[in-house]
């Protein structure tokens, strides 16, 4: 299948690692030009070597309107936006309860603010065509333990994508990506946690873990980055306002 994005520009958020590098490599393979954005530069600048010429970089934190700022200005050196990867660090760990008021502002900025401020700058940048895509978890449908914050926030996202799909539509398509247990850091320190309560090696909690997903295995960032780079597409051209699960069958629930 061809997916047609071929010298078309695309911001990536949370590039430097994990599913944002995955998502900008897979992006850079079809021919297309990325800008990468993440806090570390260090690491960002090491993803735009393994990309090559198509890539360029931003160091900063987009969860302050200073770093949305500097993301804007480099975007001026794009002929428009045909997509953008809403891809940031996942909340804190803990329940309902023993999460501090601070650490639920922070994660309401992380989750929805922050993504609200920056592309309420982008959008006026966006092509005709364009795609927005924001990356979610499985505990948009499904709560995950110790992961509260994510478990009630996540939805909130998957209702924005909702919102945003028809505000921004006809010009602009909206979804998101739901990855179940993605192999990356995020992946292994909830699993080192996990396996610290239980008292297990790390191993035998991946693979206690994998037991519950239907095809036995964690999945690798490059298998959702596909799934990714299709739904900002065009051949996805047909397609927003939907939370697409990338988990190897993990959730069960109908529909």
């Amino acid at each position: 299948m061809e997916l047609d994005i071929a010298g078309k520009n695309f911001v990536v958020c949370g590039a430097s690692q994990g599913i944002g590098r995955a998502v900008a490599l897979a992006l850079a393979e079809e021919g297309a030009n990325v800008l990468l954005a993440a806090r570390n530069e260090g690491k960002l600048e090491e993803v735009s070597e393994e990309i090559g010429a198509a890539a360029s970089t931003c160091a900063a934190d987009l969860s302050n309107a200073s770093g949305v700022d500097k993301l804007v200005a480099a975007t001026e050196d794009f002929d428009g936006l045909d997509g953008i990867l809403i891809n940031g660090g996942g909340p804190p760990f803990g329940s309902a309860f023993g999460l501090s008021d601070d650490e639920w502002e922070k994660a309401f900025r992380v989750l929805i603010g922050s993504p609200v401020r920056l592309l309420r700058a982008l959008e006026p940048t966006l092509n005709e065509g364009s795609s927005v895509l924001f990356v979610t978890s499985s505990s948009v449908r499904q709560p995950i333990k110790d992961l509260d914050a994510s478990n009630v926030l996540r939805p909130g996202v998957a209702a924005l994508v909702k919102v945003l799909s028809q505000s921004l539509g006809p010009k602009t398509r909206v979804n998101s990506v739901a990855p179940g247990r993605i192999a990356t850091e995020r992946s292994k320190s909830l699993d080192e946690s996990r396996a610290r309560e239980f008292g297990i090696s790390l191993e035998e909690q991946r693979a206690n873990f994998s037991r519950n997903i239907p095809l036995s295995r964690y999945g690798e960032p490059e298998e959702l980055a596909r799934a990714a780079a299709f739904l900002m597409s065009p051949a996805a051209s047909y397609i927003t306002g939907v939370s697409l699960q990338v988990d190897g069958g993990l959730i069960t629930s109908v529909p």
